[in-house]
């Protein structure tokens, strides 16, 4: 029994670990305008503050999954961000493969960290 719980453990390191590098990435392309985050945002007909918003969010969130009284709230404010990710591309006949994969392991932290989150506990 033990075992499983450490098991668990190091899963939900592993998939904050992973999530956080996805986030600091990709946050970190929207905010420095890179070109193609730049082309995307306008494909969608998103304005230059709303990425800049976004980015800023992936940011904060890829910390604050680190951080165990705040990754509750990084998931959660992630999962925000990945649900309408996922309608964007659906509503534009596009596969949400990679939003609805980032969603599944978002749940998974909020999930792991809801008895530790700060205003929660």
């Amino acid at each position: 029994m033990a075992e499983t719980g450490r098991g668990l453990r190091i899963a939900l390191w592993v998939v904050s670990g992973l999530l956080t590098a996805l986030y600091l990435f990709t946050g970190f392309l929207k905010v420095s305008g890179n070109p193609a985050a730049v082309e995307g945002f306008t494909k969608y007909g998103f304005s230059d503050g709303f990425r800049l918003f976004i980015g800023a969010s992936e940011l904060a969130g890829g910390v604050g999954l680190w951080l165990p009284r705040l990754s509750f709230w990084a998931a959660a404010g992630l999962i925000v961000i990945m649900l309408g990710a996922v309608y964007t591309h659906v509503t534009n006949a596009e596969a949400p493969t990679g939003p609805i994969v980032a969603l599944l392991l978002l749940g998974f932290v909020a999930w792991s960290r809801r008895g530790s989150a700060f205003l929660l506990s």
